[in-house]
């Protein structure tokens, strides 16, 4: 016999987006973002032109999608610092 799958046994996720502005390199993004209550953990995502991270509470890894490319006329990566 086949398996039978609970409704309530899915998982019921919300989803938002925003805007966000690279503080690097001034690309401008839309990040997508599934929250699930009581199941969101911190994620990670990164600006598409430079690389810098960032990061979210949400249930699954954002999407990312360019909106604007960068501002600030380099062609370099972000590279994390230590200090």
């Amino acid at each position: 016999m086949g398996q039978v799958i609970r409704k309530d046994a899915e998982p019921e996720f919300q989803h938002s987006s925003f805007v966000q502005s690279c503080a690097y390199c001034g690309a401008r993004f839309a990040v997508f973002v599934s929250r699930e209550r009581g199941g969101d953990a911190e994620e990670g995502y990164a600006c598409p032109e430079c690389d810098k991270s960032y990061h979210t509470h949400a249930a699954l890894e954002p999407m990312v999608s360019l909106l604007a490319a960068r501002s600030d006329g380099k062609k370099d990566r972000y590279q994390e610092t230590m200090f």
